[in-house]
C-alpha cells in the first residue's frame, strides 16, 4: 500500500511548560484537549523525568514483551507523536547519568525538572486511534476535514 500525503489546512504553534511532579501523559492529554480535540502534535520537547515507563517495538498487544520502568533522573533527548480525543501516540529518547539512551512508546512518566513544549495543531487534519487488525495495537489514522 502506497501512503497518500494529506493536504491540511494552517497550522498554529502553542508554548506549553509543564512542572516539576505533574504526570506526563495526563498532563500531554489535558493540553493537547484544550488546544484541540483532535490534530494536536509534538513539534518540540525539552525537559527531563524523574521516571518513566516505556513500552519497547518487541511488546505485542496481548501484553508479552519488554515494558521497562526507570526510576532516575533522564534528560528528554526527543519526544513525538500524535494526540487523538482522549488518546496518544508518543514516542520518547532519554538519556541517563550516563548519558546512555533508551528511547519507546510513552506508557507513563512524571516530570523533573521541567518540560517545555511546543505543541502544533493543523487545520483540516483529524487524528484518531483504531484497532489494526494485522497486530492488534491501535494506530493513529489520519481524516480530512474542510479545509
Amino acid at each position: 500500500m502506497t501512503p497518500s500525503p494529506m493536504l491540511s489546512g494552517p497550522m498554529k504553534a502553542h508554548a506549553v511548560r509543564l512542572e516539576p511532579g505533574d504526570d506526563l501523559v495526563s498532563s500531554l492529554q489535558r493540553v493537547a484537549n484544550d488546544l484541540s480535540q483532535n490534530n494536536c502534535f509534538v513539534i518540540s520537547a525539552v525537559g527531563s523525568l524523574s521516571g518513566v515507563t516505556l513500552r519497547m517495538a518487541n511488546a505485542t498487544a496481548q501484553g508479552s514483551g519488554t515494558i521497562r520502568t526507570w526510576n532516575e533522573n533522564m534528560e528528554i533527548l526527543s519526544m513525538v507523536g500524535t494526540f487523538a480525543q482522549h488518546d496518544k501516540h508518543l514516542h520518547l529518547c532519554l538519556s541517563d547519568a550516563t548519558g546512555a539512551t533508551v528511547g519507546g512508546h510513552l506508557v507513563s512518566g512524571t516530570v523533573y525538572t521541567t518540560l517545555e513544549l511546543v505543541l502544533g495543531t493543523i487545520g483540516g487534519i483529524r487524528f484518531e486511534r483504531a484497532l489494526d487488525q494485522r497486530n492488534w495495537f491501535q494506530r493513529t489514522c489520519r481524516h480530512s476535514v474542510n479545509v
